[in-house]
């Protein structure tokens, strides 16, 4: 299923700032730092989710592609480079260390082996991560330097292209224009300042650049981007809306160049707008009649289409009329658009294509499911091996037993982990996020797939979907009382209680905040005392189990944070924890400003008493890194906070906070659990999910959360 629909607005909230640390020196891939005790971090995948019963194994969003001496490079949306040598049988990452793991755009200079990965994403998607500058390596990955921070920090990449007969000259294009450097990217001059969403070289002409404009369709330079010229002829004219533009030149024939653009029509927002091609290099265009919409999300409506956020198009080298156009779909015409053939539904493929690179081994598609080859026999091949890139969304669940794990991934679905095969099977198909263990033995299994909430008695095998009256917001968020199983609550606008494991519901309270319920949380050994929060900042208390509700937060979170709105008309609460000991004792997690979007200030709040009438509030995230607090986990160790750039604890409140454990990836971290044992298992967006045991957890101390 697509990324973004309006019931996962609470969801996506709770995926905030991309790693950004302004970082120059040479990058070699070290440890993360240590803490006494703090052990190792063990990665537990998915590598990939097996058996989708669409899309086979299928592991991550996969934002680029690129290829030279025999190796296929991948770049993906959080879970950065990786590579393989043996086309696509077995990976290895190349950028788990560096400072932003989020990559829009790839570039290879064969020898000597020289890596460009442009990081943010250029997708216009909630879950976007924000650009720190351009990686480059000049041994195949071992060491990493990054460039230009001051021109590209706080925006999206969408293409690099080199320059075959000089290596020092390259071009940058993005949501910022297209940046051009002259001695390898030390320095950079903008060349063309449009929001530019796809930039090729035209094929024997060295000096020739076509750019895809959002706004205005199609510039083209002649002399290396000194100067620009808007092609015009058979192609809309700027005042018709135009969205995301994607291009492709013909290989055999650099003559034929495709152009196919989104509309910003109110009637279909990011619809296809049309598939132009020109025979004469770009003089004259002209539509190409009949072309199905493939940026559409079939079967919905009122319409709906994501042509901001998967757009792609590829010629076949040897023949100018088989073209490739990628969207939620992937669609092929052998004879310059007289007819079409549906890739994803005919060969097993998974929706959302975001890039496409032919080589000599066949055609590579990078979609939300990971890397796909379609081989010259025209088979599908799954490359996902072991690629762990997955998203996780909050929430984890663990089963009573410690056996299972659920988890819910970005566009891959609800998928269960078996503890002791240490394979991740897939469960449910869209986007998944919250999940559950209910009553029963074996237990019912709740999860969340596109906001709609699913249930299964049969440890999977079979789900249905009993709904909350929630209305269009869909559920966005639900919890499991910890000492009745079979009680439940789940937000959309509202909140509702089920007494029958999720089969049946019925609406407890009219409190509304600003937006959709971000989180629920019962408070541990407690079957009463529960928190929620919503969109727009507000907190909620109820000491009956969820029947009644009142309101404990204050009128506005005090925050010095400079990119942070005026009280909490930008804030999502991301999450609520309470002290094992004390349910009252609550801890609350708090993001400005929209997804990725900007930079953002750790907020952690705690109050000592929530049961007060007017409970009061102070930030202690002290020194934890400059990014949003997307997840707590409070426990006799101290607190955990999951962040944009790792996972920290703090044994106190008067204690600094401190990276928690070794070896974890510089990867942005949404959401922890807990095993029966002890072991602590940490949901990463981009790498999947990683366990800590319980041996290695900090020890336990006087000053822990009381």
């Amino acid at each position: 299923m697509p990324r973004a629909i309006a019931a996962w607005l609470g969801t996506l909230a709770l995926i905030l700032a991309a790693a950004s640390l302004v970082f120059s020196a040479a990058i070699a891939p070290v440890s993360s730092p240590v803490i006494p005790g703090g052990g190792f971090w063990r990665p537990l995948g998915p590598a990939p989710v097996l058996h989708d019963p669409y899309a086979g194994n299928e592991s991550g969003r996969i934002t680029a592609l690129a290829s030279a001496d025999g190796k296929l490079y991948a770049g993906a949306a959080g879970g950065g480079v990786w590579v393989t040598a043996t086309g696509g049988r077995s990976w290895r990452p190349l950028t788990d260390h560096v400072p932003d793991m989020a990559i829009g755009a790839l570039a290879i200079q064969a020898k000597p082996e020289v890596i460009y990965a442009g990081t943010g994403e250029n997708d216009d998607c909630g879950d976007c991560f924000f650009s720190d500058g351009i990686l480059r390596s000049s041994n195949g990955g071992q060491t990493w330097q990054l460039l230009g921070q001051k021109v590209f920090y706080g925006h999206y990449l969408s293409s690099i292209l080199l320059d075959p007969s000089d290596p020092k000259l390259l071009f940058a294009a993005g949501d910022l224009g297209v940046e051009r450097s002259d001695n390898g990217g030390r320095t950079w001059r903008l060349v063309l300042g449009m929001a530019t969403t796809d930039l090729v070289w035209v094929p024997g002409q060295p000096r020739e650049l076509l750019a895809g404009v959002e706004g205005i369709g199609v510039e083209a330079s002649t002399d290396l981007g000194r100067t620009w010229r808007v092609l015009k002829n058979g192609l809309p004219h700027k005042s018709s809306r135009i969205g995301r533009v994607a291009l492709a030149v013909a290989p055999s024939d650099p003559e034929t160049i495709y152009v196919s653009m989104a509309t910003l029509s109110r009637r279909c927002t990011d619809c296809l707008m049309g598939l132009y091609v020109t025979h004469d290099g770009g003089r004259s265009f002209r539509q190409i009649p009949g072309t199905p919409d493939f940026l559409r999300e079939p079967d919905t409506s009122p319409p709906q289409a994501q042509g901001d956020y998967d757009q792609v198009l590829a010629v076949a080298p040897r023949d100018p009329r088989e073209l490739f156009a990628g969207g939620v779909e992937l669609l092929v015409t052998r004879n310059g658009g007289a007819s079409w053939t549906d890739m994803t539904q005919d060969f097993y493929l998974h929706t959302d294509q975001h890039a496409l690179l032919f080589t000599a081994q066949g055609l590579y598609i990078g979609n939300d499911g990971g890397v796909y080859r379609l081989t010259p026999q025209s088979t599908v091949q799954d490359l996902n091996t072991n690629l762990s890139i997955t998203e996780v969304y909050p929430a984890m669940a663990v089963s009573p037993s410690g056996n299972r794990v659920l988890a819910g991934f970005q566009d891959n679905g609800t998928a269960v982990y078996n503890m002791h095969t240490g394979r991740w099977t897939s469960l449910i198909g869209g986007d998944g996020a919250w999940n559950a263990f209910g009553a029963g033995n074996p237990p019912v299994l709740l999860g969340e797939a596109d906001g709609s909430l699913q249930r299964s008695e049969s440890s999977g095998r079979h789900w249905g979907s009993p709904q909350p009256p929630v209305g269009a917001t869909g559920v966005t968020a639900f919890a499991v009382n910890p000492l009745r199983r079979q009680v439940l609550l789940a937000g959309g606008r509202q909140i509702f209680r089920s007494t029958r494991d999720g089969g049946a519901w019925r609406r407890v309270t009219d409190l509304r905040g600003g937006g959709p319920v971000t989180v629920i949380s019962f408070a541990p050994g407690s079957a009463s005392v529960v928190y929620a929060g919503w969109q727009n900042g507000q907190v909620a208390l109820s000491e009956n189990a969820g029947l009644t509700w009142r309101v404990i937060s204050p009128s506005s979170w005090t925050t010095p944070c400079p990119v942070a709105g005026p009280g909490n008309a930008d804030s999502f609460v991301t999450d609520i924890v309470a002290s094992p000991t004390d349910p009252y004792r609550a801890f609350v997690s708090v993001a400005f400003g929209m997804p990725q979007s900007v930079p953002d200030c750790p907020f952690v709040f705690e109050t000592p008493a929530a049961n007060l009438s007017w409970p009061s509030w102070a930030n202690i995230a002290g020194n934890l890194p400059g990014f949003s607090v997307l997840g707590l986990y409070a426990s006799g160790t101290g607190l955990l906070a999951a962040t944009g750039d790792g996972a920290y604890w703090t044994p106190s409140l008067s204690a600094a906070w401190r990276p928690l454990g070794h070896s974890l990836p510089n990867v942005q971290t949404t959401t922890f659990a807990e095993t029966p044992a002890g072991d602590l298992l940490l949901g990463t967006y981009g790498r999947g999910v990683w366990e800590l045991a319980a041996a290695s957890r900090p020890q336990r101390t006087r000053q822990a959360a009381r």
